[in-house]
């Protein structure tokens, strides 16, 4: 076995191990809808329920649950587009960009919480090492694209 395949079998063995951590807990916690926040925060303006579906990999079953959901909370707002009647559009409520910037938080603290621990050697080369795998994964890709 190369030390490609052995380092990505330690990899998949540290996630499947850690499933279960903060991370996990925290994007699992409303099953879907922090995702469609930040998503809803990042996006800035209205979209529709299938745009979500497609950008999230959701299907639009598990959509149209996680917005009833979002809707009874009072975090989004579904609203018809005037411009064309059977299109509906969902916007973020003020109840809604407060808690994304919440969870933007939390998410931020916790990863600065880990940094800390690890300390700024380690820190830096963990981030030079993912901007490495980042930049293979994209050429990757767009070998991949090219080859089509």
């Amino acid at each position: 076995m190369s030390f490609a395949e052995e380092a990505e079998q330690e990899l998949m063995r540290l996630m499947v191990q850690n499933r279960h951590s903060a991370f996990s807990r925290l994007e699992k916690s409303n099953q879907g809808e922090s995702i469609v926040i930040k998503f809803l925060y990042r996006y800035g303006e209205p979209t529709s329920p299938k745009h979500l579906a497609e950008s999230l990999n959701l299907s639009s079953a598990r959509i149209a649950v996680v917005l009833g959901s979002l809707e009874k909370k009072g975090q989004i707002e579904r609203t018809m587009d005037p411009n064309d009647r059977r299109r509906i559009n969902v916007t973020l409520t003020e109840c809604g960009k407060k808690a994304a910037k919440l969870q933007k938080k939390e998410m931020r603290d916790k990863i600065v919480q880990i940094f800390k621990h690890m300390g700024e050697k380690d820190t830096k080369q963990f981030i030079d090492l993912t901007a490495k795998f980042v930049d293979y994964s994209q050429k990757i890709s767009l070998k991949e694209e090219g080859d089509q």
